[in-house]
């Protein structure tokens, strides 16, 4: 078998994969096969880029999808842009019409298979590499913790997809059926629990300390094992990442978004601006979506708060002004105030608005910005309903607290506006401490902290469908605002994405499609 590899992208700009037209066999083109290459360790260290490089690939980063469908199909935002027909493919989605073809159904489909590929390159190939046999080691745990990561998002996206483990040609990827979410995250559980001897957070050296660590790959144990119900296991890892000690809040709730914070003591897993490649800081286009549409920008505009997320806070709530921008706001070196004019609900995403200062030196389309994917107040917040869940009350209210405390002690203005038109009247008796132990009201008050602590971040509709309300949620929320959005859902169908139709009509018709598409 050769197949070939992404060798000579790698050493140019590291933009791998996006002008594959199919999903499952994202083929690699470059100058070599596997009869020349994977033979050291450091041509297995640049595969293994190969496999990073699928979570940014330019202009396609997987990032935009997990915000996108994360939150434009939730009670949390909005699609926003010009008109319904700008990103058509999100209004469709966030109106519950969504179709086999949908464009944006098929970019996660296509990124996440890009990524288990690539992954599957070095933990194929890396056993039988000559060089440092260590390295080898540490860097099959790698693609595993990166592989688990994509096949969490497959399954917990479309279900029951096809399991691909080693490296295949596109002949063998058409005759390969789905599999049973059951085997699915099986190999998720075996991959991160090899992944947790990966190096520690702060173990890597510089040059390399964005790549997957321990604490990586028991936060996504710890999310499968929630995701599936298994309580008593989920609070063992999260258990283990707490008592690590290799994670802390920051003292600043809005520390988390400052340039200066990039893959701080609260960051487990951020993707970097220079895409794993030190010499190459190709910046990211992400926030150009999500920025104001009006004067200071007249692009972007996705992506918009609700007013349904906004009511779901305390009007004393610090965290408002890191979650929102209003028009008339205005960064600090900007020369034009936010303007929201364009938006649905008056408001913009602040977590990934970044100021013109923050932008000098690099291109316009592409600013230098890290993408923090998970952070350590979602571990907290997670232990703290794991041990709900298994009848320890108490003990989570010393980890929701924690989280409630952070924020209520985080200034509510903001240091990097010199304008700002909601500026939240906080007390002394602001956001104070949880103190229910009744197990019930308790899960509830978790629930609510974790769409307050993690609102913006994508993981909105993965937090409803694990609560198995994503369907009661939406429902409500078209009934409370009069809306489209949510009144079309439907129990049997929703919970689920399509499968991508290519895929069916590729394998004519050995992958099924979703119930009721």
């Amino acid at each position: 078998m050769k197949k070939q590899l992404i060798y000579s992208l790698i050493l140019s700009l590291g933009i791998a994969g996006s002008s594959c037209s199919n999903l499952l066999d994202t083929t690699t083109y470059g100058q070599q096969t596997s009869e020349t290459f994977y033979k050291t360790d450091t041509q297995i260290g640049e595969a293994l880029t190969g496999a990073y490089l699928q979570l940014r690939v330019k202009w396609n980063e997987y990032a935009l999808d997990h915000y996108l469908i994360g939150d434009c199909t939730t009670d949390d935002a909005l699609k926003g842009g010009g008109s319904e027909g700008d990103m058509a493919e999100m209004y469709d989605m966030e109106q519950f019409i969504t179709q086999p073809s949908n464009a944006e159904v098929a970019r996660r489909w296509r990124l996440l298979y890009g990524l288990v590929n690539r992954a599957n390159d070095v933990i194929y190939y890396a056993p039988s590499a000559q060089g440092d046999t260590e390295l080898l080691k540490r860097y099959v745990n790698e693609a595993k913790a990166l592989r688990a990561f994509g096949y969490y998002f497959l399954v917990t996206s479309f279900g029951d997809v096809p399991l691909i483990t080693e490296p295949t040609t596109p002949d063998a990827v058409t005759i390969t059926e789905r599999t049973p979410k059951e085997r699915i995250y099986e190999l998720i559980i075996q991959d991160l629990t090899d992944a947790k001897n990966l190096p520690a957070k702060g173990e890597y050296s510089i040059d390399e300390q964005y790549r997957v660590t321990s604490g990586m790959a028991r936060a996504m144990l710890a999310k499968t094992y929630m995701f599936t119900f298994n309580y008593v296991e989920a609070e063992k890892v999260l258990k283990e990442i707490v008592d690590s000690r290799k994670y802390e809040l920051l003292p600043q709730y809005s520390y988390n978004w400052f340039k200066e914070y990039e893959n701080s003591s609260e960051s487990v897993f951020e993707i970097p601006n220079q895409m794993y490649n030190k010499n190459v800081g190709t910046g990211t286009n992400v926030p150009h979506f999500f920025t104001s549409r009006g004067a200071v920008a007249g692009y972007g505009g996705f992506h918009c708060p609700s007013q349904d997320l906004w009511d779901a806070y305390d009007a004393d709530d610090p965290r408002l002004t890191y979650v929102f921008t209003h028009t008339g706001d205005r960064y600090a070196g900007d020369t034009q105030e936010q303007n929201n004019s364009v938006s649905p609900t008056g408001y913009h995403d602040y977590k990934m608005t970044v100021p013109a200062v923050d932008k000098i030196g690099w291109d316009v389309w592409l600013i230098s910005y890290n993408i923090r994917f998970i952070r350590y107040a979602d571990i907290l917040l997670l232990y703290a309903e794991a041990l709900n869940e298994n009848n320890k009350s108490g003990e989570a209210l010393i980890y929701l607290n924690e989280v409630r405390k952070r924020a209520r002690e985080t200034d509510p203005i903001d240091p990097r506006r010199d304008k700002q038109v909601y500026i939240p009247a906080t007390t002394p008796n602001s956001l104070p401490d949880i103190t229910t132990t009744n197990k019930d009201e308790l899960r509830q008050r978790i629930w609510e902290e974790r769409r307050r602590e993690l609102a913006m971040e994508g993981w909105r509709r993965e937090e409803l469908i694990r609560q198995k309300r994503f369907g009661q949620v939406m429902k409500a929320y078209a009934t409370k605002y009069n809306t489209t959005k949510g009144a079309r859902f439907e129990e049997n169908r929703d919970y689920l994405l399509p499968i991508p139709q290519s895929e069916i009509d590729r394998t004519n018709n050995i992958v099924t499609q979703n119930p009721n598409y």
